[in-house]
């Protein structure tokens, strides 16, 4: 029943799959379609459910139901027949005792010889305190500049992943280097920080100073690098900067990080998402359920890039079933970026 080559099977499954993930997602953006706390999502009572108002989605709902139940039926042999193919999550039987994330592909685009990030890799997003290095997870997210070499190395030792987080696009006059940016390339200062400024991008004074902080995460030992506020372009920033300006910027970083040996990551504006989905190895959103835009990350599942998402309120109950019908990673955490976390077992 199966026969024919592997390419075609594997892309049968990948159609499988993202027929149930977005019966899922239609069924989250519909209100009160969450589902209670434990239970499964349901991609053809979902499509049922979203089957409302016009005859045209009503049509469109039975079609996608319909698929999604053929794709019940016949996935799981799919799957054998291409011995497991190359999904995007990690099955926790396969990891390993302590709890680290099994062996797995690099994401598109990762060098075999940097620490890896992986779908299905339990993240720790901490960029403020002493790092809690006995934390649940396999990748860390910790701060650049605060963070010592010899906690990477502890780190290192136990087979985690460990990532620099740098504002790479607003100005923070507590950073060692702060000094360095001139005057006419700080702007206004951020709605959300009002203690820090955004940065002129196009800049070559505020790049030469970003290579010097990518060089400093190679040096200290981290894989790879998170840089914020990357979102000028659609800020009152005090510069005129364009949507091509950010893109070029964003670029730029995620080609140095890859010079220097580093796994660039993408953080916050998916806006532009689809367009740097080739220049960044895995990304992080921040609240995608509570804004109702996980869709801008599905095309980074798509192409097996891991995606993580941190929550700020919720239930793990029913945002751990929502993210893993979804093909990605979901945190919990409260407000702030200290060591509390909590993350789907």
């Amino acid at each position: 029943m199966f026969s024919g080559s592997g390419r075609s099977l594997k892309n049968l499954v990948g159609s499988c799959r993202w027929l149930t993930r977005f019966a899922a997602l239609l069924a989250h953006r519909q209100r009160g379609l969450s589902p209670r706390p434990g239970a499964p999502i349901n991609p053809q009572r979902s499509t049922q459910q979203l089957a409302a108002a016009t005859p045209t989605r009503k049509a469109f709902c039975a079609l996608l139901s319909l698929a999604a139940v053929a794709c019940g039926t016949v996935e799981g042999a799919l799957l054998r027949e291409t011995d497991g193919g190359t999904g995007v999550s990690i099955n926790r039987s396969e990891a390993g005792g302590d709890g680290s994330a099994a062996p797995n592909e690099p994401a598109q685009g990762q060098d075999e010889g940097v620490g890896r990030v992986v779908s299905g890799m339990r993240l720790h997003y901490q960029i403020t305190g002493t790092p809690q290095l006995d934390a649940a997870a396999e990748l860390f997210v910790l701060d650049l500049f605060d963070t010592e070499a010899e906690v990477l190395a502890a780190l290192h030792a136990r087979g985690r992943v460990a990532i620099a987080y740098l504002s790479a696009g607003s100005h923070e006059p507590w950073r060692p280097d702060a000094d360095d940016f001139p005057e006419q390339a700080i702007g206004s200062r951020l709605a959300s920080y009002p203690n820090e400024s955004w940065l002129d991008i196009r800049a070559d004074s505020v790049r030469t100073i970003m290579h010097k902080r990518l060089q400093l995460a190679r040096d200290k030992g981290f894989d790879g690098i998170y840089p914020g506020s990357l979102d000028a372009y659609r800020s009152q920033s005090g510069f005129t900067l364009s949507e091509s300006d950010q893109l070029d910027y964003d670029r730029f970083l995620a080609m140095e990080a890859r010079a220097l040996g580093l796994s660039p990551g993408l953080s916050g504006d998916f806006m532009l998402g689809t367009q740097l989905i080739d220049a960044f190895d895995w990304a992080i959103a921040f609240g995608c359920f509570a804004a109702d835009s996980c869709e801008r990350l599905m095309p980074w599942v798509a192409r097996s890039k891991p995606v993580f998402d941190l929550e700020l309120e919720g239930e793990l109950s029913e945002l751990c079933p929502m993210a893993d019908a979804l093909g990605f990673s979901v945190v919990l955490k409260q407000p702030g970026v200290g060591a509390w976390s909590s993350s789907c077992p």
